[in-house]
């Protein structure tokens, strides 16, 4: 239950005592008492009135259902005489009707003649009732005719007009020939400087009215101090008036080849036009803070620009520049259609690193700086960066820088001591090795098969028999057969020492009487008419 406010509750009393009392009625509140006649007569007048009224509502509605609502809907299906075009919620924002129907609140009816059906376009003699003064200075074509009012003025949804007029329609886009482009201004309405209806001397508003807090600091006194001096109106800020026609005869001279695109596009890139000095000059790192300079880290001079590039000639540095401080660096390698220098070492490489351009870079018959001599050598190993040419080297000169241990072999064996002479293909590509039998087809031809390989037993390079090449690296002495092991004989004596009998570079085994005599002669008298030992004595079998 709701707790009643202080000034409601009843002094003392409690709550169900008070609620149990019958409201007081204030005196403010109470009516007269009425005679119980009057309550009826009363009754009585109020359901009279509300038939009277029923009466006439049903009165009303047959009326309007059998007259008025017919006669609205013929209406509405026959249309108005004059009807508003579905386009104009975007007509009436073209310029030239939210002027006069927005912002002076002109009823249609003032221009449009309400004796027509339609909104048809009018005749500019209705805007010269209002328009006498602009009338009088008509806007002339390029021909110097004068044009209506809706030549320029638009009042339809189309074409979309910046500004108040349609002044692109003759004087654009910007390229019109005749009329210098917009480029400077093109975010400015034109009505914002140009003035149609007003004499030609005042057409053409004075640059100071909008650019108040501009200081010229440039030129010389013979300059009449306006903005159209250098500027037209209608160029670009950083083409205006061209630098180059008074800097091209003027100190500081400058070459047209200064400005370029890719940055450099104008004088305005690094000058500021209106407090033009070397001083206010803005720096190279401006634009180029993250251009990568060829040995920055360790060449200081090369971090300022100036070092190689005159400001107003920064193309022209090359290799003539790089012998101004490097003549003492003299170089073979001469790269084709670029710089001597400029085309092995990029003055702005890719990466800080990068000190020169990779060989394979130019020589792309190599895959890859590795890509020749066995895929191993890079090419630095052979060839000086500046001294590439190796033409003047004979190969003994040329392959001694890796294979010294090889050249000084062949110095005891002269019919090596060519390079070429066995190794097939070329310098950069080798084909493999020339076959032994070339030059020692006889001893080869002659030679048991298993010591046809020379490698087997010959170092290549100095043709000697190597200490670790033995006959029992291949031919085991325990596995051989017959007398070849003779039982309690120490290897090396006896039969165990291969060259007594065999010759290397021939098949056929010396296994006469006379060569077993050259041990064996205490027993020379031993069957003296047998002409072989070998036919008691095998060497073949397990006897």
């Amino acid at each position: 239950m709701r707790e009643l406010p202080p000034s409601r509750r009843p002094g003392r009393q409690s709550a169900s005592d008070w609620l149990q009392q019958p409201p007081r009625q204030s005196q403010r509140l109470a009516l007269p008492t009425m005679p119980r006649r009057w309550s009826m007569k009363r009754a009585a007048i109020t359901i009279g009135v509300f038939a009277v009224l029923g009466f006439v509502g049903g009165f009303l509605y047959a009326t309007f259902t059998a007259t008025v609502f017919p006669t609205i809907k013929e209406q509405r299906e026959a249309g108005p005489t004059r009807t508003v075009p579905k386009n104009w919620p975007q007509v009436r924002l073209s310029p030239g009707h939210s002027q006069h129907v927005i912002n002076e609140r002109l009823d249609c009816n003032e221009c449009h003649d309400p004796a027509k059906e339609s909104f048809d376009a009018l005749d500019t003699g209705v805007c010269t009732q209002c328009h006498e003064d602009q009338a009088s200075l008509a806007h002339v074509d390029l021909d110097g005719m004068p044009m209506d009012c809706f030549t320029c003025h638009v009042f339809g949804s189309e074409p979309d007009v910046f500004g108040r007029w349609h002044c692109t329609r003759c004087h654009g886009p910007f390229e019109t020939e005749g009329s210098q482009g917009l480029a400077m201004h093109a975010s400015v309405p034109c009505e914002s400087c140009h003035n149609p209806h007003k004499p030609a001397e005042e057409t053409v508003r004075e640059c100071d009215e909008c650019h108040q807090k501009m200081e010229v600091q440039h030129g010389r006194s013979r300059l009449s101090g306006s903005c159209a001096d250098c500027h037209g109106g209608h160029k670009l800020a950083a083409d205006a008036a061209s630098c180059m026609e008074c800097h091209k005869t003027e100190e500081p001279k400058v070459s047209a080849s200064a400005t370029f695109g890719g940055g450099h596009d104008s004088c305005a890139t690094c000058h500021q036009a209106h407090a033009f000095s070397a001083s206010t000059a803005l720096k190279c790192t401006s634009c180029h803070e993250r251009t990568k300079v060829l040995a920055q880290n360790t060449a200081p001079e090369h971090r300022d620009c100036s070092s190689c590039h005159e400001p107003h000639s920064v193309r022209a540095a090359g290799d003539g520049t790089c012998k101004g401080c490097h003549d003492d660096v003299p170089s073979t390698h001469h790269a084709q259609n670029v710089g001597e220098c400029t085309g092995c070492h990029d003055p702005h490489p890719k990466r800080v690193a990068q000190v020169a351009q990779q060989c394979s870079d130019c020589h792309d018959e190599a895959r890859s700086e590795r890509a020749f001599h066995a895929g191993k050598i890079p090419c630095v190993a052979c060839h000086q960066p500046h001294r590439f040419d190796l033409g003047t080297l004979n190969d003994r000169a040329l392959c001694g820088r890796c294979h010294t241990l090889q050249i000084r072999l062949t110095r005891r064996n002269l019919g090596h001591s060519s390079c070429e002479s066995c190794h097939e293909g070329t310098t950069h590509e080798p084909a493999g090795i020339v076959a032994c039998a070339t030059c020692h087809d006889d001893q080869i031809s002659k030679s048991p098969k298993g010591h046809r390989e020379c490698a087997t037993c010959h170092e290549p390079h100095g043709g000697t028999v190597s200490a670790r090449s033995k006959c029992s690296s291949c031919h085991k002495t325990i596995e051989l057969p017959g007398l070849h092991r003779v039982s309690n004989v120490l290897s090396g004596e006896g039969h165990t020492e291969c060259k007594t009998c065999h010759d290397i570079h021939e098949d056929e085994v010396h296994a006469d009487r006379a060569t077993c005599m050259t041990c064996h002669e205490n027993v020379a008298d031993h069957e003296p008419d047998a002409k072989r030992c070998t036919g008691c004595h095998t060497f073949t079998s397990g006897h």
